[in-house]
């Protein structure tokens, strides 16, 4: 009984007050937990097969108009690959051979990134990864040399950066490098 007593003694716009305040905290919590999925979405997953490819996307040198990849360095050139591995594994090889520095960054559909493998981690060695999925059917052993690595979800994308000094001068190394990069369904 004390509790009616309590509703019944304030005003009522004290009670539209706290919805709203409950409302508005319930608004701010969806909105940050859907920004990075809508982020990645709009960036790789959702685009259309044709447009995507089954293999990498190799965007232009990065330049003041181009925003494809959130917030780009202009001193770096990028490959991106847009992955599904709900259904089966995907391989990933890539064999830069460049004196400078490259990373591969795995990031899962919420945008958290969860491998990245760089020039100094490879020590000149080719990459070869095979990437699965929580629910991945499993399709054997990994091929000789490769080593797996496990999405948290099911989807997500690959990042390549090669570092450029002068993209004039480095244009023919840095466009044979980042374009060893394959994204091939394990079958």
């Amino acid at each position: 009984m004390n509790v009616l007593r309590y509703f019944r003694l304030r005003s009522p716009w004290y009670g539209r007050l706290e919805v709203l305040a409950a409302v508005a905290l319930l608004t701010h919590l969806l909105v940050v937990w859907a920004i990075p999925y809508v982020i990645m979405a709009a960036l790789s997953m959702s685009r259309p097969a044709e447009e995507r490819g089954a293999g990498p996307l190799f965007p232009p040198m990065t330049d003041a108009s181009q925003r494809r990849v959130v917030m780009p360095s202009p001193d770096l050139l990028y490959a991106t690959c847009a992955f599904d591995v709900r259904q089966r594994p995907l391989r990933i090889q890539a064999d830069p051979k460049l004196p400078g520095y490259w990373s591969i960054a795995l990031y899962a559909a919420n945008s958290d990134n969860f491998f990245v493998l760089n020039d100094r981690q490879a020590a000149g060695a080719p990459v070869d990864l095979v990437l699965v999925g929580p629910g991945t059917p499993a399709t054997g052993a990994l091929p000789a040399g490769a080593k797996g690595v496990t999405a948290p979800g099911g989807r997500g994308l690959l990042l390549m950066r090669v570092l450029v000094g002068d993209y004039a001068v480095e244009r023919e190394a840095v466009e044979a490098a980042r374009r060893t990069l394959r994204c091939t369904p394990l079958n």
